[in-house]
């Protein structure tokens, strides 16, 4: 975590026609969800859900550019283009869609190194290098460009991170009270645990609700939760992570 994220080249914004039906479908889901319901309309319910969190992944582009992106950086959820804008130490999202890519980096800073970056949506196989150069890698295993790195390149620090993309509708947030855009925030490999827990415990509630367990109902918001950031720390090396949560705390 000690190396810095090198930005990925802008393209040419496009729009996100999941969106609007990805807050109609979850509007539906979370009135449902309030009201009383048969054991066979609470499955049906169920099953609806669990397809509309599967759905997520992938529903919306989100190459590098097409939205305003902030990450967890500098004890701040701070926008990485554009603006530069800091919402601050919180930030309370609508969830609209996810993807994940893969960054491979030869592990230094500076102009030089970054023309060896590379990109892979798999983690398989190389999709995008910066530099003009390396473009001959485009479309090889991600496994052998690591091998050129370290062994012909000589960066021995070279490494494959994986990184989760968040299309967010702003709800509110600390530091920009009337800020109210969809953007992407990026969760790097120490926030993904706290992404990917929180999906599972929406798959597990659901999975109650289908089997018709007493006490168990879906959330009335199921994909409104808060971005928070929180301070991490390994050896020498400290930085910046993301965390979950479904209200805010008292004290951040």
């Amino acid at each position: 975590m000690n190396t810095s994220v090198i930005d990925r080249p802008e393209p040419t914004p496009a729009p996100a026609p999941a969106a609007d039906a990805a807050v109609s479908a979850t509007t539906a889901i979370a009135k449902a969800a309030t009201s009383s319901l048969s054991t066979n309309d609470a499955a049906k319910l169920a099953k609806s859900f669990k397809k509309e969190v599967a759905d997520m992944q992938d529903a919306a582009d989100l190459s590098y550019g097409n939205f305003r992106t902030f990450k967890a950086k500098d004890g701040v959820i701070k926008e990485m283009n554009g603006e530069k804008m800091k919402l601050g130490r919180w930030v309370k999202v609508h969830l609209m869609a996810w993807s994940r890519h893969f960054e491979i980096s030869p592990g230094e800073d500076g102009a030089s190194s970054s023309n060896y970056v590379a990109y892979s949506k798999d983690g398989q196989t190389i999709d995008h290098i910066l530099g003009e150069d390396m473009k001959s890698w485009e479309g090889k295993a991600v496994s052998d460009y690591l091998d050129h790195l370290r062994d012909t390149e000589d960066f021995d620090k070279a490494t494959k991170r994986e990184f989760i993309d968040t299309q967010c509708a702003v709800l509110g947030c600390e530091d920009e009270p009337e800020f109210n855009e969809i953007i992407q925030i990026t969760l790097s490999s120490s926030s993904i645990p706290a992404f990917k827990s929180y999906q599972s415990q929406l798959e597990a509630k659901a999975r109650c609700v289908e089997m018709g367990l007493p006490g168990h109902e879906l959330p009335a918001s199921p994909f409104q939760f808060y971005f928070i950031r929180e301070d991490a720390s390994k050896g020498k090396n400290s930085w910046t992570k993301l965390r979950i949560a479904s209200n805010l705390p008292a004290k951040i």
